[in-house]
């Protein structure tokens, strides 16, 4: 039996008139999913689950007594101190021993060329996953809130808008993000999928539940064998970051990049730009090196 028992929660807090009894039940529940979960970083996927279903269903407007509900429960169905602490902590360590045990991409050009394959698909999943590769939008902003606008001049980048989890922040503006194939097939395949499944714009919660399954099953089929170990739908958004990394090192005029690879991931997938940390669990793969002894500088050794 799940966990999540958010649709219910919600019907419960309907019948309340005042703060005092919101607060009770939301507290009721916390206490809930503290109990039935067991560590912190299941406890916070489900308070997550809690705050999204709760987002899409109680605009900012709705008030109960002059105060804001939705900001009422969101205060409550969230990690305490202590559990934010303890999370930060272990997942700073997992971030820590991931940079240090990276997965080897093996062959850039087959894992790119089946991503372009699947944007002319006949599957919608397949053409959600094709896009997904080639531009590092999450699976579920592409299904039901991504824009592509075209950038004069550059086939091979494009301006975003849609972007999902943004965390409560208001400073999130159309930004222009790289693209790994040519724009024109890429937001012709996004207008496919739009066409084929209209109800899920708008609808991430409805995305999330209804597609997951079907993505894990066919992100294996399609990229297994093409990087090292297990591959996921979420591992196509830290691929693309690295692939345009590599990019955007090879067209430095002057054989400097003077971006970290932190900085230059928290831009292209929409962190705030002083978020260097969270781009850290991004940095999960690594490509071949490509060396040429013969050309390295006299003296120079690499063990």
């Amino acid at each position: 039996m799940s966990i999540c028992k958010v649709k219910t929660f919600y019907d419960s807090i309907k019948k309340y008139t005042n703060v005092a009894d919101v607060t009770k039940r939301a507290k009721l529940e916390a206490e809930y999913l503290n109990k039935a979960c067991g560590s912190i970083a299941s406890l916070k996927r489900y308070f997550t689950m809690y705050r999204n279903y709760l987002k899409s269903k109680i605009g900012t407007q709705k008030l109960i007594e002059k105060q804001s509900l939705l900001a009422l429960l969101l205060s409550i169905l969230t990690l305490d101190e202590k559990q934010q602490s303890e999370f930060k902590t272990a997942h700073h360590a997992e971030i820590s021993h991931g940079q240090r045990n990276l997965r080897k991409i093996y062959d850039v050009e087959k894992y790119l060329s089946t991503a372009v394959g699947l944007l002319s698909a006949i599957s919608v999943y397949d053409k959600i996953l094709g896009i997904a590769a080639l531009t590092g939008r999450r699976p579920a902003e592409i299904a039901c809130s991504a824009v592509l606008a075209p950038i004069a001049n550059n086939d091979y980048a494009a301006l975003f808008s849609g972007q999902l989890k943004a965390k409560d922040r208001i400073d999130i503006v159309p930004y222009e993000i790289p693209l790994l194939y040519e724009h024109l097939p890429i937001t012709k395949a996004l207008t496919s999928v739009r066409e084929a499944r209209p109800q899920f714009l708008n609808k991430p919660l409805l995305f999330n539940s209804t597609a997951s399954g079907e993505l894990g099953v066919r992100v294996k089929r399609h990229f297994t064998g093409l990087i090292e170990g297990d591959i996921q739908a979420k591992n196509l958004r830290a691929i693309y970051a690295l692939l345009s990394f590599g990019e955007f090192n090879k067209q430095s005029n002057d054989g400097y990049v003077t971006i970290s690879m932190n900085s230059y991931f928290s831009k292209v997938l929409g962190h705030s730009e002083n978020d260097v940390v969270t781009c850290g669990s991004y940095i999960d793969f690594c490509l071949p090196t490509q060396r040429n002894d013969n050309k390295l500088k006299e003296g120079l050794k690499i063990s």
